[in-house]
């Protein structure tokens, strides 16, 4: 939303917005109410998220934190957070321009050079399920578009 904000103002600068340029803002409008509480909900489950996300990602490969001998489960808790707290703000901003640019690209270069890909992978494969038993289905709904976006870039 910031960044479309932004590019309206840049736009229509001495004119009014036109209706279709203002439809992004009536449809953030539309959803606000659900994008805070979402928001909200997963900021104060925040780390009942990341022990719920272990567990499952655990079940489904016992090392999947592990390279070697050496556990890498804090360091691995502190990423998944990190980019769990900035797709939360996209979310709450509609603003995924932001969370690409801002994360993810960046994100993707550290995990490419640590060869983390399986546990990237796994871990924002099965982000959605974990955060249904968080949010509500408007809420997680409202979540998939970052949550996706993780997917795309950090597999």
């Amino acid at each position: 939303m910031l960044s479309q904000l932004k590019r309206i103002s840049l736009e229509a600068d001495g004119r009014y917005a036109t209706d279709a340029e203002l439809a992004c803002v009536k449809s953030y409008l539309q959803d606000v109410g659900q994008r805070i509480s979402g928001y909200e909900k997963i900021r104060d489950a925040e780390d009942a998220i990341m022990d719920d996300s272990e567990v499952q990602l655990t079940d489904l490969e016992p090392q999947v934190f592990c390279k070697g001998p050496k556990d890498y489960s804090e360091t691995c808790r502190r990423d998944r957070k990190n980019t769990l707290r900035y797709a939360a703000t996209a979310m709450l901003f509609n603003d995924l321009d932001r969370l690409r640019d801002g994360l993810l690209l960046w994100q993707r270069t550290i995990v490419r050079a640590v060869k983390d890909e399986q546990a990237s992978t796994l871990t924002w494969r099965e982000m959605p399920e974990v955060l249904r038993g968080h949010l509500s289905a408007e809420e997680t709904d409202l979540m998939m578009p970052a949550l996706h976006l993780n997917q795309a870039l950090l597999s």
